[in-house]
């Protein structure tokens, strides 16, 4: 869809204002539909609000109070509303407050900041179409605690959104001992289980409170810190619907998964796009990644071609290669991360993605060809300069 792709609707009993609306915004929509009503105007806002690319313009009535408390009951499309009414009424601002009411334009003054207001929401509206229609759910899950599933999750993520130019939503589905946000120095406002409880009635935009914004492309959807939650504790159809709302906002959503086989992790696997199971270079480790490659495949039904099996801490020294491991899990999609322990815990320490720090080490080449592969996205090569030989 392009940018003018975008519906107007148009709600209101004064048919020289709504003209004088339409007019304004004619330009910036394909399509504009003006509702001229004769008496209150809940009706006609309920009639018009399901259209995911309509934009609607409310102009409050006489019963603005009213006409408020039912958006307050509204659970879908405020986001795409802009309401238009008297700003000096301090009640009526704060029960436009209380009803979620995003954008509230004064009646006396809307000519000055309507087009502005419409198009921050029409490129909202279009981003999440393009997202739609590229996105892609990426799962890491460690075969054994501790391989660095959580590090490599967040780097990749970090690369899709720095680098391809990606909205990314990073999510740690580590209800108890999720680490995530350490990565990025990061303390949730708002947690993970909040934002499932509440995915009734959250639209694309209403999201974006309950997420953590790193940067304008990266956004990170944590556990709370503090609370301890039990498996079965969240509820499984509730997160189902907050991945679709996620996919629908982003392009890449990147998830990092506890090492445990539950109806949860059984969901968003059977979700994902693409697996990616980090171990590490022994021999117990290998054997995990054998059997939880066996329960993916043979018990889950994922297909072999799903899944990707990452080396953390590799050592060409190791007794152990990757021709061991391809023989020992029957499988070849098969890829490294070199050991570079003092990189790691110093970006760890610090509370920054180590491709952020040290982008032209190996460790950042070696998870930039992972992000590439999980992504299915092509970027530049970094070039090559004067530090670059000296690992900055």
């Amino acid at each position: 869809m392009e940018l003018n792709n975008v519906n107007l609707i148009v709600i209101g009993v004064d048919d020289d204002v709504l003209t004088k609306q339409v007019t304004l915004l004619s330009d910036l929509v394909t399509r504009k539909n003006k509702v001229l009503c004769k008496a209150a105007i809940v009706e006609a806002i309920s009639q018009n609000i399901h259209d995911e690319y309509s934009i609607v313009v409310v102009n409050l009535t006489n019963n603005a109070l009213q006409e408020l408390a039912y958006l307050e009951a509204l659970g879908e499309k405020k986001s795409s509303m802009i309401i238009i009414g008297d700003q000096s009424n301090v009640d009526l601002l704060t029960h436009a407050l209380r009803a979620g009411v995003k954008d509230f334009i004064d009646e006396k003054h809307y000519q000055d900041r309507l087009v502005d207001v419409f198009n921050n929401i029409k490129k909202t509206i279009t981003q999440s179409h393009k997202a739609h229609n590229e996105n892609r759910l990426n799962v890491f899950i460690n075969a054994k605690g501790g391989s660095g599933s959580s590090f490599i999750a967040s780097n990749v993520a970090y690369i899709l959104s720095r680098e391809a130019q990606l909205r990314v939503a990073l999510v740690d589905l580590d209800l108890q001992f999720g680490t995530i946000g350490l990565n990025f120095d990061q303390m949730p406002k708002y947690t993970l289980t909040q934002a499932v409880n509440a995915v009734d009635d959250l639209d694309i935009v209403s999201l974006e409170a309950y997420l953590l914004k790193y940067d304008d492309s990266l956004s990170l959807l944590l556990p709370s810190p503090t609370e301890i939650l039990l498996p079965g504790e969240l509820n499984i159809s509730k997160l189902k619907k907050l991945l679709d709302l996620l996919k629908l906002n982003f392009n890449q959503i990147v998830v990092d998964l506890p090492r445990l086989i539950d109806p949860l992790s059984s969901l968003v696997m059977d979700q994902a796009d693409q697996i990616t199971l980090v171990i590490q270079q022994n021999l117990a480790q290998f054997r995990d990644g054998r059997r939880l490659i066996q329960v993916l495949n043979k018990e889950l039904d994922i297909p072999l071609e799903k899944i990707v099996i990452v080396i953390n801490r590799y050592d060409p020294k190791n007794s152990l290669r990757i021709e061991d491991l391809k023989s020992l899990v029957n499988h070849d999609n098969v890829f490294t991360i070199v050991n570079d322990f003092d990189r790691v815990e110093s970006a760890a320490n610090v509370g920054v993605p180590l491709c952020e720090t040290s982008e032209n080490s190996e460790i950042a080449r070696d998870l930039r060809i992972l992000a590439k592969v999980v992504g299915q996205i092509e970027f530049e090569p970094k070039k090559k300069g004067f530090f670059s030989f000296l690992g900055f």
